[in-house]
């Protein structure tokens, strides 16, 4: 069984609290909210730290900051440096925003063994390293604000979240217990407010304001069908490049209803270039000939709802032929994973800041 913190033990992290207001960020911690693709504008941002840690040192402490599944910026305890992954982002956010956030990193990493070792009770009879994990994540309809949660999480067990439609703090482990008085402490509240939208709705904000995220692409749609040597057929539509990233993707067969529960997805996933892309793959059963089969797209950037038919079953080629047509195909590939290796090879994008 853990024990609590002791009295004076409490008392030292109340006064260190008190005294320094930066450790308030450790407190916008695991983030985890259903991310729901409710509306078109709807963006969401998410900042995430992990702290390992071991009874008198920190080992480890990492951060990244995800809006609209694209990393914009990340940090490292290794090279004390903050990258900003996109160049435009830290124009946008400005060079004074990027050395406060990293002023405040600096801070929570010198507190992160402080706080661990208050939650674990100042237990340090066991040698195990233990890891702190925390996010502070915002939602928004446009420039409205949705909803923000915030999640304290050590080894792998939650400790204490926030959400706002629930107006209170949650405790889910014994150990949080010496905390939630703190955190609901008046003066915590009003830092909790002003960190939520400093760090997470502002940043947001401008971000979408400033970035060409909000034009509008619809989606290029690639169907194609593959038959297996056992005789089952298996059909894949390919959406990429669109945005906004709400869309519905379903598989239909010549008047019937849409076909639930067949598929697999890989989910809606980040392009480069802040566009999105899904893939959905259909397995026919053996003896289905795979006739009348059509993939149905629905987009706000499609004027009306788009059905693309399945291609008829391929003719058989001779192998001397298979290999002469692949082959150009395979230069070309290599050629272009040649230049983009030199490519990365001479340099890194982004911007980087020293968090002295």
């Amino acid at each position: 069984m853990v024990r609590s913190p002791n009295s004076h033990l409490e008392n030292r992290m109340i006064t260190l609290w008190g005294k320094r207001e930066s450790f308030s960020f450790w407190l916008l911690i695991l983030v985890l909210f259903p991310f729901r693709e409710i509306q078109a504008e709807y963006h969401w941002n998410e900042v995430k730290f992990t702290a390992v840690s071991t009874d008198r040192s920190l080992l480890d402490f990492t951060g990244i900051a995800v809006i609209d599944d694209i990393q914009w910026i990340s940090y490292y305890k290794l090279n004390h440096q903050i990258a900003v992954k996109v160049d435009w982002i830290s124009d946008v956010l400005g060079t004074d925003f990027i050395e406060e956030m990293c002023h405040l990193i600096k801070s929570h990493e010198r507190d992160a063994v402080s706080l661990i070792h208050f939650l674990t009770g100042n237990d340090t009879k066991t040698e195990r390293n233990n890891t702190m994990q925390y996010i502070l994540g915002c939602e928004l309809d446009d420039d409205i604000k949705l909803n923000s949660k915030i999640r304290i999480g050590l080894d792998g067990e939650t400790m204490i979240e926030f959400d706002e439609h629930q107006r209170h703090w949650v405790v889910q482990s014994p150990r949080a217990e010496n905390l939630k008085p703190i955190v609901e402490s008046l003066f915590w509240t009003n830092l909790r407010k002003r960190y939520v939208k400093q760090y997470c709705v502002d940043v947001v904000q401008k971000v979408i304001q400033n970035s060409t995220m909000k034009e509008n692409m619809p989606p290029e749609v690639v169907v194609s069908r593959h038959d297996s040597p056992n005789g089952t057929i298996t059909f894949s539509c390919l959406v990429t490049g669109f945005y906004p990233k709400f869309i519905m993707l379903i598989w239909k067969k010549a008047n019937e209803q849409a076909i639930w529960g067949k598929e697999s997805s890989s989910g809606t996933l980040p392009n480069a270039d802040g566009t999105f892309y899904l893939r959905i793959t259909l397995e026919l059963p053996v003896g289905d000939s795979g006739a009348g089969y059509t993939c149905v797209v629905e987009h706000r950037e499609l004027k009306k709802t788009t059905i693309y038919p399945v291609p008829g079953k391929p003719h058989k080629r001779k192998p001397w032929v298979m290999v002469l047509s692949i082959l150009p195909v395979f230069i070309l590939v290599l050629s272009c994973a040649l230049i983009t290796w030199k490519k990365r090879e001479d340099s890194y994008p982004g911007t980087y800041f020293i968090c002295i």
